[in-house]
């Protein structure tokens, strides 16, 4: 019945999984709000847009639990769990702050990467070696927005005065 569409449900159970083990109670809200607004609804921005817009992506076996033939059901909420994850960790030393982001958005890429590895999502055309500057510019308004939103005042040194 569900197919190869089952690794999306399991992508974000483990996002999920780790979320929740890792960032403490007290938190959890602030971050799943976050992460909801960031990844979640964000990541539905960025299929739109590449997806049927300009055609740069496909996913193939989407299952019961896809949405418009577009994507699945499962690929936000592990979008919103990734995201909680890197807001959580997000560094406040900007030496460390522009690689992480970096980091992050390849993160991305090599999600997609993995996908297509076993037959579920395609990159189309020389978008492959375009995408990870969209997951540069996703993960960088998330984070400069996070920073504004909440006030964070960053530091330029390393040993962190």
């Amino acid at each position: 019945m569900f197919g190869k569409s089952i690794f999306f449900f399991y992508k974000a159970l483990l996002f999920g999984i780790a979320a929740y083990a890792i960032i403490p109670r007290p938190e959890f809200k602030k971050y799943l709000i976050y992460g909801f607004i960031f990844g979640a609804i964000g990541d539905i921005i960025v299929l739109l847009i590449t997806g049927p817009v300009l055609n740069l992506y496909k996913y193939f076996h989407l299952g019961p639990f896809g949405i418009w033939g577009i994507f699945t059901f499962w690929t936000p909420i592990s979008w919103m769990f990734a995201f909680m994850l890197f807001f959580y960790f997000l560094p406040v030393r900007i030496p460390f702050l522009l690689p992480y982001v970096a980091g992050f958005s390849m993160f991305g890429y090599m999600v997609g990467l993995v996908l297509q590895g076993l037959g579920m999502y395609e990159y189309i055309g020389n978008y492959i070696y375009f995408a990870p500057v969209t997951f540069l510019i996703w993960f960088s308004i998330a984070a400069f927005s996070y920073i504004r939103i909440g006030n964070i005042r960053l530091n330029s040194h390393l040993n962190g005065e």
